[in-house]
């Protein structure tokens, strides 16, 4: 039964996701740590018969550069599949394989629990794809961003004249970029335009998080983190996670030399994957109904030379733009 599960979703990774065609150049970029996944989508595409299997030593971080083989080799490809332990989302080298007209499908920190159900399993044409819609209409054209939640968030930012991203999990067209299972509408805090506080209850994909066992409060200022703290029983103090938290953000600005880095906010994306559930891993977190996420690193606009990105997800939040809830206790608010 589990080697039939495995199956089916790689086939809709091939299929629903991608639109694959038989005699397209088809790259599965995978590495140590992550073969088994690479495999099963190898094994999936039987009747590809361009198809094309690379490995590489596992990267240290979300974003790091693959090897120039790797980034060759993805350059000219119809159609790739990243199955690695760390995202190469935020990597140039993604980006130049976009740029040359692939077909681009994230499948980083898979397991075989994502493989046998949950949020790959979505009808990703259907209500994710207009949920997806809405949010993007409600962040067109948008200034002043407010997000709170019940245990505390409340944070403001100006998204004005920054790019929206709607995910919808397929990539099926040239240069299209995805990351099933994880459907979301993501746009980004202009540099210097947010403050306040975010109260993450969900998970942090570094992997010395995962699954939070107590919420991580973070303090913005000026776009930048300015402290870090747990919440126990309503009280904000420091916690091993929150300590954990503070070294990964410590570690990844160390590499930064004289680009703003880690400790920039940047993301803001809306989950609307409802057969997603919470567990860890970074592609089916992000794309959890519910819950919202911001980042840290990586801004898509102006710091696209910082390569590291890490998400933090939280839950129930509500968020205006311009004064209009577009999201109410993390449902869609349609008009």
């Amino acid at each position: 039964m589990r080697e039939k599960k495995v199956y089916e979703a790689c086939r809709r990774l091939l299929t629903v996701c991608s639109h694959c065609k038989e005699d397209e150049n088809i790259l599965i970029v995978t590495d140590e740590t992550s073969m088994d996944m690479g495999l099963a989508i190898w094994d999936a595409a039987e009747e590809f018969h361009n198809k094309t299997m690379v490995m590489m030593e596992t990267r240290k971080m979300h974003g790091e550069e693959p090897t120039p083989l790797v980034e060759a080799a993805m350059v000219k490809a119809d159609v790739i599949f990243r199955a690695t332990t760390f995202s190469l989302s935020h990597s140039m080298a993604k980006r130049r394989a976009c740029a040359a007209g692939a077909r681009d499908l994230n499948c980083n920190d898979y397991d075989y629990k994502m493989l046998e159900s949950g949020g790959l399993y979505n009808d990703f044409e259907g209500q994710s794809k207009r949920d997806c819609d809405q949010i993007a209409k409600g962040f067109e054209g948008g200034d002043q961003v407010h997000v709170t939640t019940k245990l505390g968030t409340d944070y403001y930012c100006s998204i004005k004249g920054h790019k929206i991203f709607p995910q919808y999990a397929m990539s099926l067209n040239p240069g299209d970029s995805s990351s099933p299972p994880d459907v979301e509408c993501a746009t980004g805090a202009i540099p210097g335009t947010a403050h306040g506080k975010i109260v993450v209850d969900g998970s942090i994909t570094h992997p010395y998080l995962g699954l939070l066992k107590q919420p991580i409060v973070v303090y913005i200022e000026n776009s930048f983190c300015t402290k870090v703290t747990g919440l126990v029983d309503g009280v904000e103090q420091d916690t091993e996670e929150s300590k954990l938290f503070e070294k990964a953000l410590a570690e990844g600005d160390q590499l930064k030399g004289d680009t703003p880095g880690m400790y920039r906010i940047g993301e803001l994306a809306v989950g609307l994957n409802p057969a997603a559930s919470l567990c860890g891993r970074m592609l089916e977190d992000e794309g959890c109904y519910g819950y919202m996420h911001c980042a840290f690193g990586n801004n898509e606009t102006d710091n696209q030379d910082f390569i590291l990105h890490i998400d933090m997800m939280f839950s129930g939040a509500t968020m205006t733009v311009d004064g209009k809830t577009i999201l109410k206790d993390g449902v869609v608010v349609y008009d």
